[in-house]
């Protein structure tokens, strides 16, 4: 049940010799300080960071996690944070009580302000496993409620009693336990085996303060509660068969409506065998219920896309819309309908019906990593593993154009078994780990998983070309189609393309030739990971994956020329245009002695003032510049719940923007100065 049910990776830590790395540094060769090099200052930073937006939904893994607050604020989780967005004015308030990924979350049903939400089992820096917990969350007061951590693995989903009082939560164990607390209190009040299958949603009866319901993995079971014990009862069967149910709500007699994997809606009750509403009412799996807050309708969302809305008993619709991809979540506010997607959007549908696909009013990344980052003036670029590139507005927050890594109609229906490590469920023609935006605005240019690169009109995002580079490897794979691309920058005047490949090559590519590799540098020993310009475009500085720091002369006038320069000293002075290779003069250490080499995934340099890294943890580091001591202090900033794979910051420096690989998320801070 993993793709529809919302399984959510289990974070393993990974033993390495970290320290012995740091020891030997084996690219200290190339590090040569400028004539003009500063001192070394190990005190921190006079800058620390806050956030300004968080980008995204999660809606790829999780169920029934939106919801709207008593000032009409889409309550909703993403990475660390629980976001509250005004979406009529514009403005997000974000409440940072976890420290990894919320992946569950329920309302107060006597105060909509009060949020109560679950996370994931979290890697601490020393490598020990901490367990999950909850928080309960006042959106209004900003007061945060954090619950003790009895759970194993995750918390799966939440429930609050008629009254608030109480909080019921099942957590991801192999007994998927039951854990109901008085929550206020921070006090457990009991615990109960659930079921060997998977737990996907529990709801508590608000006119039956006794019973509770579950339902997931081939059953549904009815749970009576006196204050003591928790006793169970499994819902009869009945002609409509074993199934499993991801979704759920109670309708006004006590009965329970489901939404199945088989697109059916299927009336429960403790004492009577099920009755099928309506058959096949979704096109697959109903994931996502919700009533009229009057009890005037009911509201359904499936696989196919469609959101319904039923008269109270489900057996006549009034209306439906189709959203693009799975609807995940459905809160109604009895004006409004808010629509969560799988594809990491949201919707506001009117609940006197809608027949034009609104513009959604969050939208983000939701499939396999994000690692492309560029930014611009005023706006960024992002591209995923999700066939989608977005140009991003700093300041209004929201997505000024909207593209496609591929636009081939017909791709393999199976995804290649080597190639590059994801996630993803799509193919590696759709999938992009790097972006870079050509000086004159005309051009944005995609690295793919395949290897090769895609161009497309900066205006419109609109597709101008493809350039396989697989042909430049230096390594030799099986039909030579799994050298993905993670490094690529336009040179300062615009002539070339730098493409770095997991073929172990730097391509130039000559944008007056279409695009065509003019010269293969192959000097490197392993994949290449990042690269700079120099501000005269003449020179390249490339790293990789085995730790090496090399360096180029490239010749504008015939690139062919280009080659090697093994001599570090005479390119001491040299100005780069950029400051992305994580191993350089400058960000020499930048490593916790704790860590591996591939622990700093990003970095970034502003005005040689400071300097920003993401890491393996979901960190963002300042440090300030430049960083040639172990001892030297950072600020470590969390929020992201997956490795850090980009940092950038904006061009006029208020803003750092930082991409969250697994979690998905786009998250803008702003710059603020610490000193007064």
């Amino acid at each position: 049940e993993g793709g529809e049910g919302g399984g959510y990776e289990e974070k393993i830590p990974v033993e390495e010799d970290a320290k012995g790395w740091l020891a030997v540094k084996p690219f200290i060769g190339a590090l040569v300080a400028p004539s003009d090099a500063p001192p070394n200052n190990g005190d921190l930073p006079d800058f620390d960071l806050e956030v300004d937006w968080i980008y995204g939904y999660r809606g790829h893994d999780c169920f029934d996690n939106l919801v709207l607050d008593s000032k009409g604020r889409a309550v909703y989780p993403m990475a660390d944070f629980v976001v509250a967005f005004d979406f009529k004015e514009n403005s997000q308030q974000v409440y940072h009580g976890h420290n990894d990924d919320v992946v569950c979350l329920c309302q107060h049903p006597k105060n909509k302000d009060i949020i109560a939400t679950g996370q994931v089992a979290t890697i601490c820096l020393s490598g020990r496993k901490k367990d999950p917990f909850i928080c309960v969350t006042n959106v209004a007061t900003g007061d945060i409620v954090k619950l003790p951590a009895k759970h194993k693995r995750a918390v799966r989903c939440l429930a609050f009693s008629p009254d608030g009082k109480y909080l019921a939560s099942v957590g991801a164990d192999n007994n998927n336990s039951i854990i109901i607390w008085d929550w206020e209190a921070k006090k457990k009040v009991l615990e109960s085996k659930g079921d060997v299958n998977k737990i996907i949603n529990i709801q508590w009866s608000q006119k039956n303060p006794d019973l509770l319901v579950t339902v997931g993995v081939k059953h549904i079971f009815f749970w009576y509660w006196d204050g003591g014990s928790l006793d169970r009862k499994r819902g009869l069967s009945g002609s409509v068969g074993i199934q499993t149910y991801f979704t759920h709500v109670f309708e006004e007699d006590g009965s329970v409506l489901l939404g199945g994997k088989k697109g059916s809606l299927i009336r429960f009750s403790s004492s009577r065998r099920p009755k099928v509403v309506q058959e096949k009412l979704h096109r697959g799996a109903i994931f996502a219920l919700t009533m009229l807050p009057d009890g005037s309708g009911l509201v359904t969302g499936g696989k196919d896309g469609y959101v319904r809305v039923l008269s109270a008993s489900g057996k006549k619709e009034k209306w439906s819309i189709k959203l693009p991809g799975y609807i995940r979540s459905l809160h109604s506010d009895g004006t409004s309908i808010l629509v969560g997607t799988k594809r990491g959007e949201i919707y506001v549908l009117p609940v006197a019906g809608a027949t034009d696909i609104p513009e959604p009013i969050v939208k983000g990344h939701f499939e396999g990593e994000v690692w492309a980052l560029h930014t611009l003036e005023n706006s960024f670029v992002t591209a995923g593993e999700d066939n989608l590139v977005i140009e991003w507005d700093m300041k209004t927050h929201k997505s000024i154009k909207c593209g496609k890594v591929s636009n081939a109609k017909k791709v393999p229906k199976v995804r290649r078994k080597y190639g590059v490590s994801t996630t993803s469920k799509m193919h590696p023609i759709r999938c992009a780990r790097a972006v870079a935006c050509s000086p004159d605005k005309t051009h944005v240019a995609l690295g793919r998983n395949d290897g090769q690169i895609a161009i497309l009109d900066a205006k419109t995002l609109a597709p101008v070309r493809t350039v396989n580079l697989n042909s430049q490897s230096k390594r030799q794979v099986r039909n030579q189609t799994g050298n993905w691309i993670e490094a690529m920058d336009y040179s300062p005047d615009g002539k070339f393309l730098a493409v770095g490949t997991h073929g172990m090559t730097v391509c130039i590519c000559d944008v007056s030739k279409e695009y065509k590799c003019v010269m293969a540098l192959k000097s490197h020993n392993s994949v290449v990971t990042h690269l700079d310009w120099s501000a005269d475009s003449k020179h390249l500085r490339s790293t990789d994956k085995g730790y090496e720091l090399l360096f180029f002369d490239i010749d504008p006038a015939d690139p062919k020329k280009s080659v090697h320069n093994p001599h570090a000293t005479s390119l001491k002075d040299v100005e780069w245009a950029t400051n992305h290779c994580i191993l350089s003069w400058p960000t020499q250490c930048v490593w916790d002695t704790d860590m591996d080499g591939s622990d700093v995934n990003a970095v970034d340099i502003l005005n040689k003032q400071l300097v920003a890294t993401g890491d393996d943890h979901g960190n963002v580091n300042l440090f300030r510049y430049p960083v040639l001591e172990e001892t030297n202090k950072q600020r470590r900033i969390a929020g992201h719940s997956a490795h850090v794979t980009n940092v950038r910051f904006s061009k006029d420096g208020k803003y750092l923007v930082s991409a969250g690989g697994g979690d998905k998320s786009i998250i803008q801070w702003r710059v603020v100065s610490t000193v007064g």
